[in-house]
């Protein structure tokens, strides 16, 4: 009969686990913990196998998502959400653009306070380098005048008005629907029968800027409902003229003049000009929020609907915060 060496007895016997052959139990002691005897282990192979590949996946995944954000922006279109300023900047000649502004008349005892902000709730832009734009608007205009150191009210303009708009290289335009009513002030309640002016109107503005130095608007509207009825149309055309900024104490400040002429279809046709002269100021050249200081002509009937059908002309100094 064959004889069974004790180690490979031990290997095929369960029972003879604790034999060991006196050679590999004198090199296992010399090697001691150094080199100890291992077993081969498939499933542990395995396993070492695929840590190794996982950590290799993991590094690539992290690698390309830290990559992806940056190719997006580069090459794919992108949404942006709530951003910090509109798209379409504002009309800065417009009497009844949507800022926060006082305007004190320096030729007669009144005063225009007008609050008003924009908030663009989302902005596409498309890999053809074009923007999107939409969101919601308001603004008050208020008017008082001075009496024995107070300052009651005479009359009140609100708009409302939700809005898209687009850009693509120097070209600008906003839509917008918008929804307008006038009141008299409480000063006058009583005095004077108050004007029924109020209603919804669609309206279109259209800017071209060729340099950062010239800015030209185009505005139309219609109105399609709401009284008196003797208004329809209404649009303008302004110019913007700026000179070369400089730093002035950290912050970046330029001269400014705008030339305002607004067409309506009201009151038989009238013709509104608004002029201002003044300087503006920003925190970063780039930013678009701004403080303007400005010296203000303006000549027409009046903007506020309760007056629309009378004369306006007074020349005013005004502080402006644009959004």
């Amino acid at each position: 009969m064959p004889v069974v060496s004790p180690t490979r007895n031990s290997r095929l016997n369960p029972k003879n686990e604790g034999i060991v052959s006196a050679k590999q139990s004198d090199r296992q002691e010399s090697h001691g913990s150094f080199w100890p005897i291992q077993r081969f282990d498939p499933n542990l192979e395995i396993s070492k196998k695929w840590s190794s590949w996982r950590q290799v996946v993991g590094s690539w995944g992290l690698f390309l998502l830290l990559l992806c954000p940056v190719t997006a922006t580069a090459d794919e279109a992108h949404w942006i959400f709530l951003p910090d300023s509109p798209l379409f900047q504002p009309v800065i000649g417009d009497p009844r653009e949507r800022f926060t502004a006082l305007i004190i008349h320096t030729n007669e005892n009144l005063f225009e306070g007008d609050i008003g902000g924009t908030v663009e709730l989302v902005r596409y832009l498309p890999p053809d380098r074009t923007q999107w734009a939409a969101g919601i608007y308001g603004s008050g205009t208020v008017l008082f005048n001075e009496a024995g150191g107070i300052y009651p009210m005479r009359a009140g303009d609100w708009f409302v008005g939700l809005y898209a708009s687009e850009s693509s290289g120097l070209f600008s335009n906003r839509f917008a629907f918008e929804h307008e009513s006038s009141h008299l002030g409480d000063s006058l309640q009583g005095i004077i029968a108050p004007i029924i002016y109020n209603g919804e109107n669609l309206n279109f503005a259209d800017t071209f800027e060729p340099s950062e130095y010239l800015r030209f608007t185009a505005q139309l509207g219609v109105w399609i409902s709401g009284l008196p009825e003797d208004k329809d149309l209404f649009g303008a055309l302004e110019t913007e003229i700026y000179t070369p900024g400089f730093y002035l104490g950290g912050t970046f400040t330029r001269g400014y003049v705008t030339a305002h002429f607004g067409w309506k279809d009201e009151a038989g046709g009238v013709l509104n000009k608004n002029l201002e002269l003044g300087i503006q100021f920003k925190f970063k050249k780039e930013e678009t929020r701004d403080l303007r200081v400005a010296l203000v002509y303006y000549d027409g009937n009046s903007e506020f609907g309760q007056f629309y059908l009378n004369h306006d002309e007074h020349v005013g100094f005004g502080v402006y915060f644009d959004p």
